[in-house]
C-alpha cells in the first residue's frame, strides 16, 4: 500500500512540475509558430528597385533625362539587414523579413484605413492581416516603398519649381556652366501597429515629409570642388563608369542607416 501512495505521489508532483514550465513557442494554425508572449515580432519588407539612377535636371527640359545603371549596389538587400539589426537592438524584439515569407509590397501596402478617426483593416487585406497576426504573430509591420519624391525647391526670377526625383542615387542640375550632385533618396516608410490597429506615420516625417536632398558635390565646367565623397567629374556625363558613380553609394547608404534607426526608434517607443 505504501508503494502505491508512493508512486501516486511521484506522478502528482511531475504534473505540478510540467504545468510550472510555460513552452516558449506555442503551435498556430497553418503549421507555423508564434512567439511567446514576451517577444514582439516586427515584420519589414522593401520594395525598392535593385539598380541606381543618375537624374539630370538641365537648363531646358529638352536636356533632362534619368538613366538607371546595372551596378550591383545591393541597395534592397542593404536596407533588409540595416532594417532587422536596429529592429532587433531593441530588447525583446524579432524582426521577420515578410518577403521570405512570401508576402508581396502590394499586399502590405494599403492594409489599414482610418474611418472617422477609427482604425481598421482596409478592404481585400483581411487574409493578409490574418496571417501576419495569427500565423507570423506580428505586432507591427513596416515597409519602406520607393516613389517620386520633392529633392529641393528651386527658386529664381520667375518663381519656384519642385525638383523631383524617383530614383535613388544621384540627382545633377546644371545652370549654365555649373552643376550640383545631390543624393537622391526618394524612400518613403510606413509602419502599420496590428494590436491595437493603428499607424506610427506621424513619427517618420523626417522621412516621408518634403525635405532637400542632400547636396554632395558642386563643378563649375568639368572641374569639381573639393568633397566630402570623392566624386570625380565623368569622362562622358551620360554614360558614367561604375568607379564614377560609386562614390554616391555612401550616401545613399547613410541616409538608409539613419531611416531605420528612426523606423526602430519609433517602434521602440510604441512598445
Amino acid at each position: 500500500m505504501l508503494l502505491v501512495y508512493r508512486n501516486v505521489l511521484l506522478v502528482l508532483m511531475g504534473w505540478i512540475l510540467l504545468g510550472c514550465v510555460a513552452p516558449q513557442w506555442q503551435p498556430t494554425t497553418g503549421g507555423e509558430v508564434a512567439p511567446r508572449s514576451s517577444l514582439k515580432r516586427v515584420g519589414y519588407l522593401v520594395n525598392v528597385q535593385a539598380n541606381p539612377t543618375h537624374t539630370h535636371i538641365g537648363t531646358t527640359a529638352l536636356t533632362n533625362f534619368t538613366k538607371t545603371y546595372p551596378f550591383a549596389w545591393n541597395v534592397p538587400q542593404y536596407m533588409e539587414q540595416q532594417l532587422a539589426t536596429h529592429l532587433q537592438q531593441i530588447g525583446g524584439v524579432e524582426a521577420v523579413n515578410l518577403r521570405t515569407q512570401g508576402l508581396l509590397p502590394h499586399e502590405i501596402n494599403g492594409l489599414l484605413k482610418q474611418v472617422n478617426g477609427v482604425w481598421m483593416v482596409a478592404s481585400g487585406k483581411a487574409e493578409v492581416y490574418n496571417k501576419l497576426t495569427q500565423r507570423l504573430g506580428l505586432s507591427a509591420v513596416v515597409i519602406v516603398n520607393q516613389a517620386q519624391k520633392r529633392a529641393f525647391k528651386d527658386c529664381g526670377m520667375l518663381g519656384c519649381k519642385e525638383i523631383t526625383v524617383k530614383g535613388y542615387g544621384v540627382l545633377s542640375q546644371s545652370f549654365i556652366n555649373t552643376n550640383n550632385f545631390y543624393s537622391a533618396t526618394p524612400f518613403f516608410a510606413h509602419i502599420y501597429t496590428l494590436k491595437p490597429l493603428g499607424s506610427l506615420d506621424r513619427y517618420l516625417t523626417k522621412i516621408n515629409q518634403d525635405s532637400d536632398m542632400t547636396l554632395v558635390a558642386s563643378s563649375v565646367g568639368s572641374k569639381v570642388k573639393p568633397n566630402k565623397i570623392g566624386f570625380l567629374y565623368p569622362e562622358r556625363f551620360n554614360e558614367w563608369t561604375e568607379k564614377e558613380f560609386r562614390p554616391f553609394l555612401a550616401p545613399v547608404q547613410l541616409y538608409i542607416q539613419r531611416m531605420s534607426e528612426l523606423i526602430a526608434t519609433v517602434i521602440r517607443d510604441w512598445l
